[in-house]
């Protein structure tokens, strides 16, 4: 009885981890997103590239 409580404590924390892991990427990606839209919605005096649209920064790629 005792081993399967413990198995079953050892995979919640497993599982709990695995989605820690995975918000946190979820996390990253969209704040990536969120800052290249933001680029793409400047006018192209404030940050994009005048000569191919991209919106392409160091601080954009900076992670």
């Amino acid at each position: 009885m005792r081993k399967s409580v413990n198995a079953a404590l050892t995979q919640r924390e497993e599982t709990a981890e695995e989605l820690v892991g995975i918000l946190n990427a979820i996390s990253v990606v969209s704040k990536r997103l969120a800052r290249k839209l933001t680029m793409l919605e400047k006018p192209p005096d404030e940050g994009r590239d005048k000569t191919d649209g991209t919106a392409e920064t160091a601080a954009a790629n900076a992670d």
